[in-house]
């Protein structure tokens, strides 16, 4: 609760008694605390998808492993075909 008291009397400082120097310093710190803060969301975020069953890796390793199969038939050399002469329409008689 303390620390919500100041964190509110240091934004009402901010938006009301703050000169220009200052507003750039305090910007610059709170840049670098969303920053931090989105780093440590990041990180939590990533170790709650690491906690996941086995089965899910299962699932997405076999749809890398089916994407990267059917890009490789996609790329395979295509067939060339043979010129043959070209042929006049049959003519009735």
């Amino acid at each position: 609760m303390f620390y919500l008291i100041v964190a509110i009397m240091l934004v009402l400082f901010y938006i009301f008694a703050a000169p220009s120097n200052i507003k750039g310093t305090m910007n610059v710190v709170a840049a670098v605390f969303i920053v931090v803060g989105l780093l440590i969301a990041l990180l939590l975020g990533l170790l709650k998808v690491l906690q996941s069953p086995p089965e899910m890796w299962l699932v997405i390793g076999m749809v890398v492993v089916g994407l990267w199969a059917m890009r490789d038939i996609y790329f395979l050399d295509k067939p060339r075909k043979t010129l043959r002469p070209k042929r006049r329409p049959y003519r009735y008689r």
